[in-house]
């Protein structure tokens, strides 16, 4: 459980730890849930922290889209009444045999024949699957291209979708444009390319799950607002699907619900000029900083100063001499060492990212601010 935040001796603490503000989640979630025109998935991977779940839960989003045993067992363990999509394309037959048969999963997502056979096969022949075809969708607006992994395209594509169909009336497709999607321009380029392929192919479907790649807005990027992504997606999958009323949209937000909801306290180990030693990095909870390029809002925490803030560069407590973040980082330039840092927007794809490279990491404590 998160402990409050108040009144408590943060100077005792030589670990990193965070800071979860529950009312932006709720926040974020309610917006995406009153604009968004269709199922709302949360992406489980993004941030599994049990009392992220229950906020997510109770904000009212009810479908978990997952992409593990595990992470099915942490959802069922949560909540009884709840839908789980497994939409990581490859799948082990062990992991799709107990999905179905042991918690009740029927959604499943694959991007070759092989794996629709697999499915199939795992789940005794089910007649009651909805099988989702991962399409490939190349763009150049995201920071991380999710398509070089998966999805299927062209002539393979239409004939996947037919080989679906007679295992399952129950059939769709799906995409996911990148994660950190910085136009909503991808989502146009995607969903003609999936309406062609569907048109092609003859099959009627039942669903278009458009994925995720809604991004966090970091200081280093002038990013449209989320209404602006939602409003381009409604109006291109009514003009490319206008012929099936009855198509189903599905969505899997998660940077976008999360990303601001938690920050990370760190601590000055070692100042060298303007360089700051830390007690996290890149094989902690700085990991997406690193892979993304991103450049958070930091401050001092827990004390004032009048000093001017001045750029500085962060490095992590491994020997990894990648273990670095340039930054610029703006802080006071009276920061010393024991000093503590407060960095923002840490929500998204740092809880789940950590490794314990050289022995330093551990589960980090979380800290309620309401």
């Amino acid at each position: 459980m998160p402990q409050e935040e108040k009144n408590y001796n943060f100077k005792q603490l030589n670990n990193p730890f965070y800071i979860f503000r529950p009312k932006k989640l709720k926040k974020n979630v309610e917006t995406f849930l009153k604009k968004f025109d269709g199922e709302t998935i949360y992406s489980v991977k993004t941030n599994p922290n049990e009392n992220v779940l229950k906020k997510i839960y109770n904000s009212g989003i009810r479908s978990f889209d997952v992409a593990s045993i595990k992470e099915i067992k942490l959802i069922k363990s949560l909540f009884s009444k709840c839908k789980i999509y497994y939409m990581n394309p490859v799948k082990s037959y062990p992991m799709i045999q107990e999905s179905y048969f042991k918690f009740g999963v029927r959604d499943f997502s694959f991007d070759c024949s092989d794996e629709l056979e697999k499915i199939s096969k795992a789940t005794g022949m089910a007649k009651d699957l909805n099988l989702h075809i991962r399409i490939s969708t190349n763009n150049n607006f995201c920071k991380v291209n999710l398509s070089k992994k998966f999805g299927i395209e062209g002539v393979e594509a239409y004939s996947l979708l037919r080989k679906a169909s007679k295992i399952s009336q129950n059939v769709g497709v799906s995409f996911h444009v990148g994660s950190q999607c910085l136009s909503p321009e991808a989502y146009k380029i995607a969903l003609r390319k999936v309406s062609s392929i569907v048109s092609k192919s003859g099959i009627r479907i039942k669903f278009v799950n458009i994925g995720g790649g809604f991004p966090g807005k970091y200081l280093d990027v002038s990013l449209p607002n989320l209404a602006a992504y939602l409003k381009k997606i409604k109006s291109e999958f009514k003009k490319n699907f206008n012929n099936y009323s009855d198509i189903k949209l599905l969505s899997e937000p998660g940077r976008v619900l999360v990303y601001n909801c938690m920050s990370l306290v760190v601590k000055v180990i070692l100042k060298q000029k303007k360089k700051l030693f830390i007690n996290d990095g890149i094989h902690g909870h700085l990991s997406e900083i690193k892979k993304l390029g991103l450049i958070q809002p930091v401050r001092l925490f827990g004390k004032k100063t009048n000093k001017k803030n001045i750029p500085f560069s962060f490095y992590g407590p491994t020997c990894d001499s990648n273990d670095f973040l340039k930054g610029p980082f703006f802080l006071p330039e009276s920061i010393k060492n024991e000093d503590f840092i407060e960095i923002d927007l840490m929500g998204a794809y740092t809880l789940t990212s950590k490794n314990d490279f050289n022995g330093f990491y551990s589960k980090p404590i979380i800290f309620t601010k309401e």
